[in-house]
């Protein structure tokens, strides 16, 4: 489309926001743009006219480069939260202190023009109509582009089918593995109360797969480094998640059940989730008759889980020993590198703040540190 035609929107309720406090302008609008078919919104305020292009998806902006109120948004403020709304939005300035040096900068903002007021009814009709056709023909080419994009796609998947065909694997196959790792992502999700869409989920769930295999190519892939790569896998995930071992099983063409024997044989692995920090209780001999019994008890209640298990975020995970070699500081508690002799409910409040704020047990100091 010609921005220099002077024929009516294509679409005869194409939406203006006149974002003015100015009642003599806001009439020049309505006369001059209503009668040819566009649907004038009034805002007042630059507050009032982010709400409104949030909820209208004008075209065009209509703004004051100064706002009546001094507390109001306006100019280069404005300007940049309209775009953010929606970046389809073709600005035009309107105003009665218009210079040089303003008009310069909002054009390198994007404005498409910058009126001084009074202006003209047949002037703002043909600098609407211009800037609409913009409008028009920037959405054209996004909806181009997201058509090419959907078509890119489908070809991108008829060489990934040919690929899958190229190795014996039949599209059925193909089809229910991915629909299979889509339920593991979303399950994911689920079992840690994240509210996340598909997409996120599947990107999740990409890029643990794709760790896991940057893992196992520091082993070139050999079936003889299974017990490295999970060892790897463990400290990369603070432990084995399924959907890792089965990717783990395909890749190194080793039995899942096999991987499981090792997995579940050896301490240093755990196959249910582990929290980002790990807290020890000690519960020997010297610690047990010192207390170490309402110690836990304290623990427990402090993360709202039990010995054993992890939070539903996979923050915390709460275990008991038998001893952390501190017998004289009973009863003892250890998180991540740190000791602390029998921490009360308040300060045990304090410690699980501060690693969650701080990112890490090794920089959480608060209680009675050993």
């Amino acid at each position: 489309m010609d921005v220099n035609e002077t024929a009516p929107p294509s679409d005869a309720r194409a939406v203006v926001l006149v974002i003015d406090a100015d009642k003599s302008f806001v009439k020049t609008c309505r006369q001059a743009l209503e009668g040819e078919g566009y649907k004038i919104i009034v805002s007042p305020s630059g507050k009032q006219g982010l709400e409104a292009a949030k909820a209208e998806a004008p075209g065009v902006v209509l703004l004051d480069w100064k706002a009546a109120d001094p507390s109001d948004i306006a100019g280069f403020d404005l300007l940049d939260e309209l775009v953010d709304v929606n970046s389809d939005i073709v600005p035009v300035v309107a105003t009665a202190d218009a210079t040089v040096d303003a008009a310069v900068e909002a054009m390198k903002m994007g404005v498409f023009d910058f009126l001084s007021k009074p202006v003209s009814p047949e002037k703002l009709l043909e600098t609407v109509r211009q800037a609409v056709g913009i409008s028009e023909m920037q959405r054209e080419a996004e909806t181009k582009e997201e058509k090419a994009d959907k078509y890119d796609l489908l070809l991108e998947g008829l060489d990934v089918l040919g690929e899958a065909y190229s190795i014996g694997l039949e599209k059925r196959q193909f089809l229910d593995d991915l629909a299979r790792l889509e339920n593991v992502a979303k399950s994911n999700a689920a079992s840690r109360g994240e509210a996340k869409t598909r997409e996120e989920a599947i990107a999740e769930i990409h890029d643990d797969l794709l760790d896991a295999d940057a893992i196992m190519w520091n082993y070139d892939f050999q079936k003889n480094a299974l017990i490295q790569i999970l060892l790897d896998v463990q400290e990369k995930f603070r432990w084995l998640p399924r959907h890792i071992l089965n990717w783990i099983s395909g890749r190194l063409n080793i039995p899942l059940k096999d991987i499981l024997v090792i997995a579940n044989f050896y301490e240093a692995f755990s196959t249910e989730p582990r929290g980002r920090h790990t807290i020890q209780v000690c519960t020997g001999t010297a610690c047990h008759v010192r207390g170490a019994t309402e110690t836990l008890t304290r623990v427990s209640a402090a993360l709202g889980i039990q010995p054993g298990e992890t939070d539903a975020k996979q923050r915390f995970t709460l275990e008991t020993v038998h001893c952390l070699g501190c017998c004289a500081l009973a009863p003892v508690v250890q998180i991540g590198s740190q000791y602390y002799r029998d921490p009360s409910q308040s300060q045990l409040a304090k410690l699980i703040n501060s690693l969650e704020g701080a990112g890490g047990a090794e920089e959480a100091t608060t209680g009675k540190e050993a």
